[in-house]
């Protein structure tokens, strides 16, 4: 997972930070749903939206990151007089390495916001 992680550049970082986020907001969040804990509903409602909104820019950041590194990579391959297939096949995967993780974090962070909706609009439901 290291390996991943280092491999992905220093663009994984801003991935982690994003991540970090979405876990702050779905645990503060999630709380406020799933406790015993009587709020308004604006203030159930407010912020959940935030956690799809950070997973989406994750996937983004994600894109950005690979096609920077191929635009890196293409410029080096110009200058250079003899590239290995195989060196060129290996950068390629390599620069995947922020698509996957920027789309993983997407995932977890509209399966999070899913849930948290569903138990919104239960809640509210009920309360009417």
């Amino acid at each position: 997972m290291i390996t991943f992680f280092i491999e992905g550049g220093p663009m994984m970082w801003l991935l982690l930070i994003i991540a970090i986020i979405i876990a702050v907001l779905s645990l503060k969040k999630g709380l406020q749903l799933f406790g015993k804990n009587e709020s308004t509903r604006s203030t159930l409602e407010n912020g959940i939206n935030a956690i799809i909104f950070w997973g989406a820019i994750s996937a983004i950041l994600g894109f950005f990151a690979h096609h920077l590194g191929m635009y890196h990579a293409m410029r080096a391959i110009a200058a250079a007089n003899d590239v290995s297939p195989a060196i060129v096949s290996y950068g390629y995967s390599m620069s995947l390495t922020t698509v996957l993780a920027g789309l993983m974090i997407f995932l977890v962070s509209a399966l999070i916001w899913f849930l948290f909706r569903w138990r919104f609009k239960n809640i509210t439901q009920s309360a009417s």
